[in-house]
């Protein structure tokens, strides 16, 4: 059955988020991938404190897919590379953010993913970042927004406003 398919951390499920995964959600067989744990804190310890609990986490993204995958961010899955990752899926498309990497060394860069896709005939959306006040949206801006105590500012990018 073919899937399509956005890969993620997603901490926070925060607004910028939302619109990968709005548009995630328009195609069958909708499939996440997240971690259980901040790649972070296997690549470049400590990982930053977490926006949200993991169980929370998957509760809202669940609401954008028909499948939610949760691994584990081994050393071993960071050495893996991002060809065979997503050749584990059979894909109809791939959604992913602007800017994103993934799998050994990040080489799963938008020009490489492009690449491999067309010889696969899959689909490929990257979703430009959102801006809010002239700056994108992202988990490390709301972490700093509740650091400072700017917490209507977190609660607007979090979408709880």
């Amino acid at each position: 059955m073919k899937t399509a398919l956005t890969i993620g951390f997603f901490d926070g499920v925060h607004l910028g988020h939302r619109v990968i995964l709005e548009k995630l959600r328009t195609y069958p067989h909708a499939t996440i991938l997240t971690f259980s744990n901040h790649p972070r804190s296997i690549l470049n310890p400590p990982a930053p404190e977490l926006l949200l609990p993991f169980e929370e986490k998957i509760t809202l993204l669940q609401q954008y897919a028909d499948n939610v995958i949760a691994l584990p961010f081994t050393l071993e899955y960071a050495k893996t590379p991002f060809d065979e990752l997503l050749a584990q899926y059979d894909l109809s498309h791939i959604i992913l953010g602007s800017g994103s990497a993934f799998g050994k060394n990040r080489e799963g860069n938008e020009a490489n993913v492009r690449a491999f896709a067309a010889k696969k005939e899959i689909h490929v959306e990257y979703i430009p970042k959102l801006y809010i006040d002239g700056k994108p949206v992202s988990s490390s801006r709301i972490r700093t927004a509740i650091a400072d105590g700017n917490l209507n500012l977190a609660n607007q990018l979090l979408g709880k406003i």
